[in-house]
């Protein structure tokens, strides 16, 4: 059985320590809702997080970390918004998901779908609570000059 000094055990202790702050600060929350589900009207725009029920809130702002090696080496966590017309009703969700570290926010607006949805936004955002209301709006200040989405007014576009 090894022995350890009291160096060796503070040093220990500290690396500990060091691992425990470092997964906590990684760890990235999202809003995980959709208008097409039942109660899911408060995922609407314009999203309003401080009319969420404790309930809701509860169930729908969501740790979004993931074990190393369940995606891509290069993958990383985002929070995604996702605006959709599925057979003509437009449908809003948010939530958690997985992008290549080199992917731009808006890829995922192009990606294919079925023939029967239409994909009318799409972004990924990597802080907490973005795309909720107002945690949007440092990235809005990022992208002022960018277009509303079609069918968005322009002071939408980030929420």
């Amino acid at each position: 059985m090894a022995s350890y000094g009291s160096t060796g055990c503070l040093l220990l202790g500290l690396f500990s320590l060091l691992l425990v702050f470092n997964s906590a600060s990684a760890v990235l929350r999202c809003w995980r809702c959709s208008t097409d589900v039942s109660n899911g009207e408060f995922c609407n725009d314009p999203f309003e997080p401080s009319t969420i029920s404790e309930q809701q809130r509860y169930w729908s702002y969501v740790n979004c970390t993931y074990s190393v090696g369940v995606k891509s080496v290069n993958a990383r966590p985002v929070c995604k918004k996702l605006v959709q017309e599925v057979y003509g009703k437009r449908v809003v969700s948010r939530s958690c998901f997985y992008e290549d570290v080199d992917d731009p926010s808006d890829k995922c607006a192009v990606d294919q779908t079925s023939s029967y949805i239409e994909t009318v936004y799409c972004r990924t955002c990597t802080t907490d609570g973005c795309y909720g209301g107002t945690g949007s709006a440092p990235l809005a200040a990022l992208y002022p000059d960018t277009p509303a989405p079609r069918g968005f007014p322009a002071d939408m576009r980030m929420n």
